[in-house]
């Protein structure tokens, strides 16, 4: 009983501290580009500071987990919501001052705090034994839920809070966001090193430690499915997410519409979480990533249907059901295809490959909505599905004639 409660209170603490980071990430993403657009010398670069945003978080995954792994998680958590703080700073003089370079630069750093406290999610997996893995996972998307409706209205009711500097108040939340997040990040315990019996268990359950060879991993099937399952789901939906407040204000929407939207949008990406976990148990990871890509493509044919709020709103929705199936899947899938001990390199790799796919999605979602508009949008990411269908029928094809030999 002792076991469970204390295994209880740090997922708390975990889903906690997650729910605050994906506030900022939420307000970043329903605010950033309107205010770009304030700002900006032209509409095709409205969503430049969220490619931003994607960039730092590249730039910064393999220094955050060099950091993490030379100081520890916590060193490497608290360090990274520290240069947060700085960015939204930034992001705040930027704002006031209207400088829509340094608006985007700024957000350069925030995007470099999210390369760290992205980590957040193995950190909590590997905080609990493997058969867990999939709750603890489950835990940390749950902490969405709440930020799904506080996310939007930080940004909403920030949008005017500063007299004569439109969306500043939005930052100014972000900033305080941020502090409350290196609080609750002090408060997580640090990873307990193994034992010698620990140790003896994890070898009987996985005789191979050693490292293994980069040319191993890059013949490793198993392992380019789950990368491609996360980059692709976490691209389109990072697209078309970003797309949404400057595609809906096109055709008329007031900024309460698509706050709306976005936070169904959010729910729609975490409450899945609450069966997730016991999807990938019984379905398995690689059949739980062929719902997403299904789900995923209701999204297109939904959004297809017009650009009235019914619309906008159920594509949202179906956007994040079927990119929680994938990305769960995927991260699922991911962790089975390395050792401990080949971790940090695998988990820098596999964001690394995420994140530049988010960067093109998101750098392209202003300017392809500016020029082909949304309806046209949502079509791009069939030719994506299609493939990471073939991928994925062709792996569990393999995977059942090696259980039969």
């Amino acid at each position: 009983m002792k076991k469970i409660i204390d295994k209880l209170q740090v997922l708390g603490i975990f889903s906690i501290t997650q729910t605050v980071f994906q506030i900022g990430t939420v307000m970043i993403m329903t605010v950033s580009a309107l205010a770009g657009q304030n700002i900006a010398p032209s509409p095709e670069s409205a969503s430049l500071p969220i490619s931003f945003v994607i960039l730092g978080t590249l730039l910064g995954l393999v220094p955050a987990s060099r950091i993490m792994k030379w100081k520890g998680s916590k060193f490497g958590l608290l360090t990274g919501t520290t240069i947060g703080i700085f960015g939204a700073i930034l992001i705040s003089f930027a704002i006031y001052e209207r400088n829509f370079i340094l608006f985007s630069i700024a957000h350069l750093l925030y995007g470099f705090h999210q390369s760290f406290v992205q980590y957040l999610r193995f950190v909590a997996m590997e905080s609990v034994p493997t058969h867990d893995r999939a709750s603890a996972l489950s835990w940390i998307l749950i902490a969405g839920i709440p930020a799904a409706f506080l996310g939007p209205l930080a940004g909403l009711h920030g949008m005017h809070l500063v007299p004569n500097a439109l969306y500043l108040g939005c930052y100014i939340i972000l900033i305080f966001s941020l502090s409350l997040q290196f609080i609750l990040i002090s408060f997580i315990p640090k990873q307990k090193k193994h034992t010698n019996q620990e140790q003896s268990n994890e070898t009987i359950s996985s005789p191979r430690e050693s490292i293994r060879p980069l040319s191993y991993h890059i013949q490793n099937f198993g392992l380019w499915v789950s990368v491609l399952a996360t980059a692709f789901s976490f691209g389109l939906m990072a697209m078309l997410m970003s797309a949404v407040p400057v595609a809906m204000k096109t055709h008329g929407h007031e900024m309460h519409a698509s706050t709306t939207v976005l936070q169904w949008h959010v729910l729609g990406m975490y409450i899945p979480s609450f069966f997730s976990g016991f999807l990938v148990r019984k379905m398995t990871a690689p059949y739980l990533i062929l719902l997403g890509i299904f789900v995923m493509g209701l999204e297109s044919f939904t959004a297809l249907q017009g650009t009235n709020f019914l619309p906008f709103a159920t594509a949202l929705i179906l956007l994040g059901v079927g990119w929680n199936f994938m990305y769960v899947g995927g991260t699922n899938l991911l962790v089975e295809q390395y050792h401990p001990s080949e971790k940090n390199t695998i988990q820098a790799v596999n964001d690394t490959i995420v994140y530049s796919m988010a960067i093109l999605s998101t750098y392209s979602a202003g300017y392809l909505e500016n020029k082909i508009g949304w309806l046209r949008l949502n079509l791009v990411s069939i030719p994506f599905l299609i493939l990471m269908a073939i991928l994925i029928i062709i792996y569990i094809e393999q995977n059942r004639r090696k259980a039969k030999v």
